[in-house]
């Protein structure tokens, strides 16, 4: 039994306050207990009631407060259940105490005394729904389905028919090992025409389009909407049938009532459109819906995180990067605190090569997340691509200093500096930092390729170079970068012929597109004698810019 509904009896125990004020003679010392219970001082509560019950024993209300307080503690339980049982002996109509000791018998997990109990309860008062609601769940927790049904009737006989026993009596019986869904919902359908309720119309159109039955399906949410236009469930029920049936119009009409309800849980409606957006092609046949989704959205939660976050991913994906980068500037405004809302934005703008801009907004980051070294990185990049070459390695020594026992920002870190250091011309350094990242990761691709690559320029240590930039194509081996490298390698070691097998793998996978990698082919097959080839090559390379 869920102990939430033991404790809402404790909580209505305090109904129990307004009787026991009424009575003519409550000393002080009750008044005092209860003043305590009711700020959750347990211990005291416990200690003054303890002493109101030695001076006064004929005090039911000092014995039911003492049980509740008793009852929260495991330890305490058979000290709850005796009080619980003197407040009911020494005040046996009082409906509240025995409904709290069957609670206590249930959340104790006693059932057999609690199920009696609460059957008499509910034959002594047969107004409380709420009772018949209790032995429910207990039938239902010893599988006892027609039991529950049976309790189910006679809430309808009591109470008349409403949504929630129809919708009960649906699931009880769903749940019968003989069960027949197709005669259940219909029996529902049969109990919808005295009971009309948009939820039950709406269960019933759900099942109706999960059968292929469209156009009762669609008959049922018409119904609900008719009951209550703004019934999101019924709207969603809509939408999934027109989308089946590919009328695309009707299809996102039902889902912008969906879109525009602010009570339905953003995260869920992130799912589903992300689900939708991930089609190109869906995405540009129904260009203007999308926007107005979009639109519907924010206007539904203009500060949601998730929401913002899709908003913005649909228009960079959208080729509307502007609007991306100005949604995602104010969703990190609004969440100040979310260094996830923050790197986002950030991010956005390192794929738009705004290196400026993320310079700036990377330093205003920093400031909130100081060791955060996602933003550190961010930045130091951001200062490298404007060749503020001495900006950028304190910010990576910055780095290696918040961060010393993190191998991956290290090896990063270490080849993001050699990048640098060959840069502006100091090669010792370059090649130093390469072999401190090498000594983290020895497998560690773009530092093997860089470092390969600019001995192969110096024209030194080739057969080193070469055995690291073997590592590169054997992990990689369609990488077009890495291929030129090594095959670059092989020429200067004179073997051509071995050189131009890569140089044409490299050409399958991209290579074309590289001004050098053309170069490099061109000159290898110049040195074997193809000429002809060679200058074809040469020629598309000096039609391409500069790298």
């Amino acid at each position: 039994m869920d102990s939430s509904r033991f404790l809402r009896a404790i909580v209505l125990g305090f109904a129990l306050l307004f009787s026991c004020f009424s009575l003519s003679a409550q000393s002080v010392k009750y008044i005092d207990a209860l003043k305590y219970y009711q700020q959750g001082d347990a211990e005291e509560a416990r200690k003054l009631f303890r002493e109101e019950i030695q001076e006064n024993p004929s005090n039911d209300a000092a014995c039911y407060y003492l049980a509740t307080l008793s009852a929260t503690d495991p330890k305490r339980t058979g000290e709850a259940e005796t009080w619980f049982k003197k407040a009911v002996e020494l005040s046996p109509d009082n409906f509240w105490y025995q409904y709290a000791l069957a609670m206590f018998y249930l959340r104790t997990e006693r059932q057999e005394l609690a199920v009696p109990m609460l059957e008499r309860l509910a034959e002594n008062h047969p107004k409380k729904s709420d009772l018949y609601f209790d032995l429910i769940n207990v039938y239902l927790s010893d599988n006892d389905i027609d039991k529950a049904l049976a309790t189910l009737d006679k809430i309808d006989a009591i109470k008349g028919k409403s949504e929630i026993v129809g919708l009960t009596r649906t699931e009880l019986l769903l749940k019968r090992n003989d069960a027949n869904p197709d005669s259940v919902y219909t029996a529902l359908a049969d109990y919808y025409e005295s009971c009309k309720a948009p939820r039950i119309a709406s269960v019933l159109g759900d099942y109706y389009a999960a059968t292929y039955r469209d156009t009762l399906a669609l008959r049922y949410y018409d119904e609900a909407l008719a009951l209550e236009p703004d019934y999101t469930p019924a709207w969603y029920g809509k939408a999934g049938v027109y989308q089946v049936l590919r009328q695309y119009d009707n299809f996102f009409g039902s889902l912008s009532h969906v879109m525009r309800d602010p009570f339905v849980q953003p995260e869920a409606k992130a799912a589903q459109v992300e689900q939708m957006i991930a089609n190109p092609q869906f995405v540009r046949t129904f260009a203007e819906d999308f926007d107005q989704m979009m639109l519907d959205l924010h206007a539904a939660h203009p500060t949601d995180s998730t929401i913002n976050s899709l908003i913005g991913g649909y228009y960079y994906r959208t080729a509307r990067p502007h609007l991306a980068i100005e949604v995602m500037r104010q969703n990190m405004e609004q969440h100040p605190a979310s260094s996830d809302a923050a790197l986002q934005y950030l991010i956005l703008l390192y794929y738009q090569q705004a290196w400026s801009p993320l310079a700036e907004e990377s330093t205003v980051a920093i400031q909130r997340f100081p060791t955060n070294p996602d933003m550190i990185q961010m930045r130091a990049i951001a200062y490298s691509q404007e060749k503020n070459y001495t900006a950028a390695l304190e910010d990576y020594e910055n780095l290696l200093r918040l961060h010393p026992k993190d191998t991956t920002i290290n090896k990063v870190t270490c080849s993001a500096m050699g990048d640098i250091y060959y840069q502006t011309g100091d090669t010792k350094k370059a090649f130093k930092y390469y072999e401190k990242a090498l000594k983290i990761d020895p497998n560690y691709n773009p530092v093997l390729n860089n470092y390969a690559y600019y001995l192969s320029l110096q024209g030194k240590n080739l057969k080193k170079a070469k055995e690291m930039s073997r590592k590169t194509i054997t992990t990689e081996p369609d990488n077009p970068t890495y291929l030129d490298t090594y095959a670059w390698i092989l020429h200067l070691l004179g073997e051509d012929i071995e050189a131009k097998a890569i140089f044409k793998h490299a050409m399958l996978y991209g290579g074309k597109e590289s001004r050098t990698i053309l170069e490099h082919y061109a000159t290898v097959l110049e040195c074997l004698g193809e000429k002809d080839l060679a200058n074809v090559y040469f020629i598309q390379a000096a039609a391409m810019k500069e790298e």
